[in-house]
C-alpha cells in the first residue's frame, strides 16, 4: 500500500505542480493575450508548422537509428521500428514519472529485442551523456548570442531556500540507501552474485561508445537531432506574424529554456509557455500565444507518436533473451 502510495505521488505531484504553473501563467494574461492565443490557434500558417513537425519526427527517426551503431557492438541488431518504438515510447512515459522512460525503453527493447536491460541501459546512459554535452555547447552558444545574459539566467534561475534544502534531503536519503544496499551487498552472496552479473554486463554497455564502427555517422546523427529541434522551434516561428523575425538569439534561447522546462516536469507542462515567453519578452516581442502554441504541438506530437508506438510494438511477440 505504501509503494503504491509513494508511485501515485511521483505521478501526480509533478503534473500537479504543472498544473498549478499553467493556472498561474493564464491568470496573469490580460485579456488582450489571452485573446491573441485563441487566434493564434487559427491565424497560424500551418505549413511552417507541418514542416516543423515533419523535422521534429525524423529528429527522433534519427535517435532511433543512432542508438543501433551502440547496439551494434554488443552483438545485438535491432529492427529499426521496434528501436523507434522503444524510443518514442519512453517520451510518453516521461510524461508520467520524469526519466522513467528510459528505463521502460531498454525494458522493451529486453523484450522485443533479446537485448539485457543492463546493456541496454548503458547506451541510453551513453547517449545522455552526449546529450548533456551537445545541450552544455547550446548552453554557451546561446548565452553569447543573447542581448542580455545576466536577463536570460534569471528566466530559470531560483534562489529558493526550499529548493537548496530539497537537495540536501535527496542526498541525504540517497546516501542513506546507498549505505543500506552496501550492508545487503556485502552479505548475501545471491545478491551479489547477481548484481556483478549486472555491473559487468552494464559495463560493457558503456564500452560500446569505443567500440563502434560507424563513429562519423554516429556524429552525423547528434548534430541532425539537435539541429532539428532547434529547426522545429524556428519553423514554428515563421507561422506567425508576430515571429517571424525572431533573431537567432531568440530561437536559441527559446530552444534551451524549453528543454529546461521539459527536463524540469513532464512534458514541460506550465512552465515550458512562462519561459519561451519571457525569453520573447527579451527582444520586445509581445506575444504569450507562441509559447502556449509550440507547446501544445509538440505535445500533441509526442502523444500520439508515443501512444501509437507503445501500440504498436505490444502487438508483436515477446522473446526470450539468447545468452551471449
Amino acid at each position: 500500500m505504501k509503494n503504491q502510495i509513494i508511485k501515485a505521488l511521483k505521478i501526480v505531484i509533478p503534473i500537479g505542480v504543472g498544473i498549478y504553473l499553467t493556472w498561474y501563467f493564464f491568470s496573469g494574461m490580460s485579456d488582450g493575450d489571452i485573446q491573441k492565443t485563441k487566434d493564434a490557434f487559427f491565424d497560424a500558417n500551418y505549413f511552417w508548422i507541418a514542416l516543423s513537425l515533419v523535422i521534429a519526427f525524423f529528429g527522433h527517426l534519427s535517435r532511433a537509428y543512432r542508438w543501433k551503431f551502440l547496439l551494434d557492438p554488443l552483438g545485438y541488431k535491432p529492427k529499426l521500428s521496434n528501436a523507434y518504438h522503444a524510443v518514442m515510447a519512453g517520451y510518453i512515459i516521461n510524461f508520467t514519472i520524469p526519466r522513467s522512460g528510459e528505463v521502460a525503453r531498454a525494458g522493451l527493447m529486453t523484450s522485443y529485442e533479446q537485448i539485457p536491460f543492463e546493456k541496454g541501459f548503458a547506451t541510453i546512459i551513453i547517449e545522455r551523456l552526449i546529450d548533456v554535452l551537445m545541450l552544455g555547447g547550446i548552453v554557451v552558444l546561446t548565452g553569447y548570442l543573447q542581448t542580455d545574459s545576466s536577463e536570460f539566467q534569471n528566466i530559470t534561475s531560483s534562489d529558493s531556500k526550499e529548493s537548496s534544502n530539497l537537495i540536501w534531503y535527496l542526498l541525504g536519503g540517497a546516501a542513506l540507501f546507498g549505505c543500506i544496499g552496501l550492508v545487503v551487498y556485502f552479505r548475501n552472496a545471491k545478491i551479489k552474485n547477481w548484481i556483478n552479473e549486472k555491473i559487468k554486463g552494464f559495463g560493457e554497455g558503456l564500452k560500446s561508445i569505443w567500440t563502434m564502427k560507424k563513429k562519423c555517422a554516429f556524429l552525423f546523427h547528434t548534430l541532425f537531432i539537435w539541429s532539428s529541434y532547434i529547426a522545429m522551434i524556428w519553423f514554428s516561428s515563421l507561422a506567425f506574424p508576430e515571429t517571424a523575425a525572431m533573431p537567432i538569439g531568440a530561437i536559441f534561447g527559446a530552444f534551451v529554456v524549453g528543454a529546461f522546462a521539459v527536463a524540469l516536469l513532464p512534458g514541460g507542462i506550465g512552465v515550458y509557455p512562462i519561459w519561451i515567453t519571457g525569453v520573447l519578452a527579451m527582444y520586445d516581442i509581445d506575444f504569450a500565444g507562441f509559447g502556449i502554441f509550440i507547446w501544445v504541438v509538440q505535445t500533441a506530437l509526442i502523444v500520439v507518436l508515443g501512444l501509437l508506438s507503445l501500440f504498436l510494438i505490444q502487438r508483436q511477440p515477446k522473446t526470450e533473451i539468447e545468452t551471449k
